[in-house]
């Protein structure tokens, strides 16, 4: 997990096996799991063989004061050290995406307990409220910070290697998985005002939408003008990308002028997708068996596309 030499030569060695078509691109990341910012904040983290986990500090507020020591805490430096050993090996040969942080509130229901946190949301706002600024705040630093480090690798620009996606400027994944637990009263108080704080430094702006227990915060998001495409993610166990019961919220995406954003199709389903939405601003992200599949396909998709 936290030796960057020996994770690049396994990187580059996919790379050079792997046939990159259409939009798609190599892209290294660092990866301490999805929300490695709550180990900043003091939580354990528990390195296992197939994940990273992070486990709750926080027993109550009024014993709890939340601290980032930059200088002292080592998966903080191993960031990014990692993503500047990524960024000077680069050479033009692959892009550089910036880490997973996790967002505010995913981080503060790991450091918190997911449950506890939704009653503390109830039952004492005011601390939870506080807690989400201070760690969003700490996102933005955090985004600037690793933006600058590896812009060069990445022509100024900025990916997300696992959506595939690249833009010209700031560029990054804004999520809240937590909320899959949440009502939208909830979510309107309280995950709203932190994407707000993110979209301060976010200039092509993304949001991991997943699973059918999100679906219900659609319309949260397509108020907010500054979010500009739309990722949506299934879930596992559930009906692919494809389904008739998601294409409905696909065009109330499209209609919005959102970007939609489709990382995880089968590649029997891009067809079916491709005769039901409009290409405009799509995104399909999806695999091949051997590199001859995948150039049939990019034919095939010249004659599906449509406006």
């Amino acid at each position: 997990w936290l030796d960057p030499e020996d994770n690049l030569e396994r990187i580059l060695a996919e790379f050079e096996g792997t046939y990159y078509g259409g939009e798609a691109y190599p892209a290294t990341t660092m990866c301490l799991g999805a929300s490695v910012m709550a180990a900043f904040f003091g939580s354990t983290a528990e390195l296992r063989p197939e994940t990273v986990w992070y486990h709750p500090v926080i027993e109550d507020w009024e014993s709890t004061k939340l601290t980032f020591d930059r200088a002292a805490d080592p998966l903080y430096r191993a960031t990014i050290e990692a993503t500047r050993y990524y960024a000077q090996e680069s050479r033009e040969r692959y892009l550089v995406s910036l880490p997973e942080l996790g967002s505010a509130s995913d981080d503060l229901s790991l450091l918190r307990g997911m449950q506890p946190l939704v009653l503390d949301m109830i039952q004492q706002p005011q601390p939870v409220e506080a807690a989400l600024a201070l760690l969003a705040e700490t996102w933005v630093e955090l985004h600037e910070e690793l933006y600058a480090i590896a812009a060069e690798a990445n022509d100024g620009g900025c990916p997300i290697a696992w959506m595939q996606t690249w833009a010209p400027g700031p560029h990054y994944q804004m999520s809240c998985d937590f909320s899959a637990v949440l009502s939208p009263t909830l979510f309107d108080a309280f995950i709203v005002p932190e994407l707000r704080t993110y979209l301060r430094v976010n200039d092509f702006a993304v949001y991991h939408w997943d699973g059918p227990d999100a679906v219900k915060y659609l319309d949260s998001l397509l108020a907010i003008d500054e979010i500009d495409a739309i990722q949506w993610t299934q879930g596992a166990g559930s009906p692919p990308a494809s389904d008739a019961r998601w294409i409905p919220l696909y065009r109330k995406i499209q209609a919005a002028g959102k970007k939609l954003i489709l990382p995880f199709v089968e590649i029997r389903e891009v067809e079916t997708l491709l005769s039901q939405i409009s290409s405009r601003g799509l995104l399909i992200g999806t695999t091949a068996a051997s590199e001859e599949e995948a150039r049939s396909l990019l034919r095939d998709v010249t004659r599906w596309t449509r406006d």
